[in-house]
């Protein structure tokens, strides 16, 4: 009897279990619609419109129990990663302004032991921010980017993320970022005392609390991070123009350079970093 019962209820379980998985394959199809007009859309408050109603349906479809686990793997134009140590995940995409430049949004969702909804907004600040490599920021003052990696470290008993991200900013330019997040009382702060690198001038000024590696709009300069090394790899950038503080002109060189994680910083050792500094 017992038995019985407990397969009817098993039964039941797994059938609304794949009730909302189909409604959230379902929303998953719409949701991918409305990120390619996004992207796409040639009428730019045709944009700002989908953009408004995919965010208010990608919220309801997260309010489905347990969505942090699910993958959205239809939702091929927004980009979606989830932290190595599966403690939250990020939900990026920007919106085309129409004049060259460009507005980033993005989430962060918590996984819940009763699989309710945890999903911070981040809201991009950049038009009002004069230095965008200074400043330690709350979710309130993004320094907005697309994020595609996320490399946990640790210091002094204290997770740190490392976010790998790209801004295409703007017709002449475009930007990769190193931004290091921690969280307080379940709170992320963006940015820090994280860097140590020596001068150079395709670099931003030190001291930073991000780093932005800015470079010609197309040119295919990247950071990225080496899972065997350990290190965050750039490409050396140099001058098309013969000069290496006109970031228009910036361009990758053919060799790398990189940092390494010591003591609760990202330090680029004098040695590797390019140093010949010869603008082609």
């Amino acid at each position: 009897m017992y038995k019985f019962i407990f397969i009817v209820f098993l039964t039941c379980f797994i059938k609304i279990g794949s009730q909302a998985q189909g409604k959230i394959d379902s929303s998953g199809i719409s949701l991918q619609k409305l990120a390619v007009a996004i992207q796409e859309g040639t009428i730019i408050s045709n944009r700002f419109k989908a953009d408004s109603i995919f965010t208010r349906n990608l919220v309801q479809v997260l309010k489905t129990p347990f969505s942090f686990n699910f993958r959205f793997d239809s939702l091929i134009a927004i980009k979606q990663i989830v932290s190595p140590d599966k403690a939250f995940k990020i939900f990026s995409w920007q919106l085309d302004l129409g004049d060259g430049t460009y507005r980033q949004r993005a989430a962060l969702q918590f996984p819940s032991s009763d699989g309710a909804l945890r999903l911070l907004p981040l809201f991009d600040n950049s038009d009002f921010i004069v230095t965008p490599t200074k400043g330690v920021n709350n979710r309130k003052n993004w320094i907005g980017a697309i994020y595609y990696d996320i490399i946990p470290t640790a210091y002094k008993n204290q997770t740190y993320y490392t976010l790998l991200g790209y801004d295409e900013f703007n017709l002449t330019v475009s930007r990769k970022i190193i931004e290091v997040i921690h969280f307080e009382h379940d709170e992320p702060i963006f940015g820090g005392d994280f860097f140590n690198y020596p001068p150079d001038e395709t670099y931003p000024s030190a001291p930073v609390d991000r780093f932005l590696f800015t470079y010609k709009k197309g040119s295919n300069a990247y950071i990225r991070y080496d899972s065997e090394t350990k290190h965050l790899i750039l490409s050396e950038l140099t001058s098309t123009d013969k000069d290496l503080k006109a970031t228009s002109t910036l361009v990758p060189s053919g060799n790398e350079v990189y940092f390494e994680w010591k003591n609760g910083k990202w330090v680029m050792p004098a040695s590797k970093a390019s140093k010949n500094n010869k603008a082609h």
